[in-house]
């Protein structure tokens, strides 16, 4: 092309034009970056004078420090936290900026002043609330009974629930973990797909314990964002014989969104030793239970409480101060036996291994006649506590009157636990309690069967519907279900042979106390679950202290049991089939071996770790198979 064709063929205009625009592209980058920068932030927060005066001295922070604790070297503030790190006026800085949310028994925030004074930093002597806002009072320590909750920043401030936008700003934008957001958006746990699959009290499936999701989200392929959806809400209402608002639907689906869990809540943990700012890769034990923020948030919700199971025991049980799982007290943590999935992020593997590490306990069970069709916690989970009774009706819910007040905290522990056959015909330990909601329009006959939720085995949990009841002084008609949930844990010393053998029926006793806010002043009691040929039921449920009623409530309010109390039958068989003499038999065994096992074991030297390691592996194997254990002994006499 000639010299000077384009100023022939364009006119000045044009070029002009083409400039201008060049020179606005070229303005607007240079502004991003310009702003692109947390120097305001880094000057106030560094100033410990500043904040002196306005009254944040907790607030002292240095980039040097971040970037130490975080393990995210060169960070910026507003990589995690937004706002305007140009602005030098406190409001327009703090304009847009994500902060932990505290919210209040109302489910409204608090601001920072009054909810959280002082910095974010274990306190008190109980770990499960270790993070939880506390005053001093004559040197003793007290939770501020207006806080129910702290949340990090990645939630949506008005449904309480994970916000995929705030984390597509944060966390997941690019060139920080942009994979790892796509992938947890479209797990399992991400989508918080089960409890949005339960759309009323009775579809898909029966009534759970957690109750249905009042007004979230339709379950989605992959989470888009946050908010309310009143789908559900509309179908519930016409369940019901009484009103339900959609605003009562909001107050409780907030404080449902509040157990389920974002980036932050698996991989920050602020400590009093690394730093407020820590951030974890591998996430330990403690991020899920919740971490110090009490329990109603992550597993001890769904794990403690709802299952009666505990992991690391101690004050993260209900009733606190249950035994540990033996293998957190040699440190395997919960992501070390449920491993990230093959679909990545959030995609954890619900189903665990004990092959892994115990390979000759499983190599002897599968050789062995007897336990070969058990799960292994069918003997080695012994005790589970959490709710004892579930009872939803009329109190209040964020501090406001509402039909659906979870009255759960019937916190107690039901010893030993009920086995029954999964899905597959596999023996496992699960636990069983009584459940009722009033005020249900429509009548329904018992369940045929038990009936598992996910029938392809996703989960082992199962429900019953005992029917509906009405004549009770109040809150008509109630419906009735026993729910029954696969136990995993704590895992401990093998329950004895007579617990099962002893006789074909078994029996678990339950022993509880009611503590719940609304309702009554605490009380106790008590109930049997007697499980045999002729079915499951619950029977002597009786409170052993007297209900002393708060005003404006009834007992059908969060006790209807004492109406119903011999109700929850479930039909079946549930008799465990024992030949008396094969049982005899092989206890006698088992009597002999272990008595020469101990022998053995006394006369290891203490110092000798190889010996006593392959023994604890004869061992292992002996006690699993019975019939093989004295060629076994034989051989270890022969080393």
């Amino acid at each position: 092309m000639p010299v000077g064709s384009i100023s022939k063929r364009v006119s000045p205009v044009v070029l002009i034009l083409l400039v201008l625009q060049l020179l606005f592209i070229l303005g607007f980058l240079a502004y991003r970056d310009w702003n692109n920068t947390s120097v305001e932030c880094v000057r106030c927060h560094s100033d410990r004078k500043r904040l002196e005066r306005l009254n944040a001295s907790w607030a002292y922070v240095t980039q040097e420090e971040v970037e130490k604790e975080s393990r995210h070297p060169f960070i910026q503030c507003r990589d995690c936290h937004l706002g305007n790190g140009r602005a030098k006026d406190k409001d327009r800085a703090h304009e847009g900026m994500l902060r932990m949310l505290i919210v209040g028994m109302n489910g409204k925030l608090l601001p920072r002043d009054t909810g959280y004074p002082g910095p974010l930093r274990e306190s008190g002597d109980d770990e499960m609330f270790a993070l939880m806002p506390k005053v001093e009072d004559n040197g003793e320590l007290y939770m501020l009974d207006y806080v129910r909750n702290i949340l990090w920043h990645d939630r949506d401030r008005e449904t309480l629930g994970f916000d995929p936008g705030i984390a597509k700003k944060t966390c997941g934008k690019s060139g920080c973990h942009p994979e790892e957001l796509a992938q947890f958006r479209k797990s399992i746990m991400g989508r918080n797909f089960r409890q949005r699959t339960m759309r009323t009290w009775l579809r898909p499936y029966g009534p759970h314990n957690c109750g249905p999701s009042f007004a979230d989200l339709q379950p989605p392929e992959e989470l888009e964002k946050s908010g309310f959806d009143y789908t559900n809400t509309g179908e519930i209402m016409k369940e019901l014989n009484v009103p339900f608002t959609r605003k009562q639907a909001e107050a409780k689906q907030r404080f449902c969104n509040v157990c389920h869990a974002g980036c932050l809540d698996c991989h920050y943990q602020p400590s009093n030793k690394k730093g407020r700012h820590n951030f974890v890769r591998k996430p330990d034990a403690k991020s899920c239970s919740g971490y110090g923020r009490g329990a109603s948030t992550c597993h001890p919700g769904a794990m403690v409480s709802r299952r009666g199971e505990t992991y690391i025991g101690g004050d993260y049980s209900i009733p606190q101060g249950m035994s540990p799982d033996v293998h957190y007290k040699i440190g395997i943590q919960c992501i070390d036996c449920h491993p990230t999935g093959e679909k990545g992020m959030g995609d954890m593997e619900r189903k665990a291994s004990c092959q892994d590490c115990h390979i000759d306990a499983e190599e002897a069970l599968a050789s062995e006649e007897i336990h070969k069709n058990m799960d292994c916690a069918t003997c080695h989970v012994s005790r589970l506590g959490g709710y004892q009774i579930t009872v939803w009706g009329p109190g209040k819910v964020a501090e406001e009157p509402n039909l659906f007040h979870k009255y759960s905290l019937y916190y107690g522990v039901q010893s030993p636990p009920i086995i029954m056959k999964d899905q597959k015909g596999v023996w496992m330990p699960v636990k069983v309690w009584p459940h009722s909601v009033g005020n249900i329009r429509v009548d329904l006959k018992p369940s045929e069967r038990i009936k598992f939720r996910w029938p392809d085995g996703q989960t082992r949990d199962a429900y019953y519907i005992v029917g509906t009841f009405d004549g009770l002084p109040g809150n008509n008609k109630h419906l009735l279900w026993v729910e029954i949930e696969q136990a995993a844990h704590p895992f401990g010393k093998a329950r004895g042979c007579e617990s099962c053998h002893s006789s074909e029926a078994q029996v678990s006793e339950s022993r509880w106390e009611f503590n719940d806010y609304d309702g009554a002043e605490p009380f106790r009691g008590r109930y049997r679950i007697v499980a045999d040929s002729k079915g499951l039921r619950f029977v002597d449920m009786e409170n052993t202290t007297p209900i002393t009623l708060y005003p404006g409530y009834k007992l059908t309010d969060f006790a209807s049991w004492i109406y119903l109390k011999d109700r929850w039958v479930v039909p079946g068989d549930f008799s465990i089939k024992t030949d008396r003499f094969r049982y005899e038999r092989y206890l006698a065994l088992y009597k002999k071996i272990k008595k020469e096992l101990d022998r053995i074991e006394k006369g290891i030297p203490e110092g000798d770790k190889k010996r006593l390691r392959r023994f604890r592996e004869t061992k292992e194997r002996a006690v699993h198979d019975l019939d093989g254990a004295w060629e076994l002994l034989k051989g270890w006499k022969n080393q």
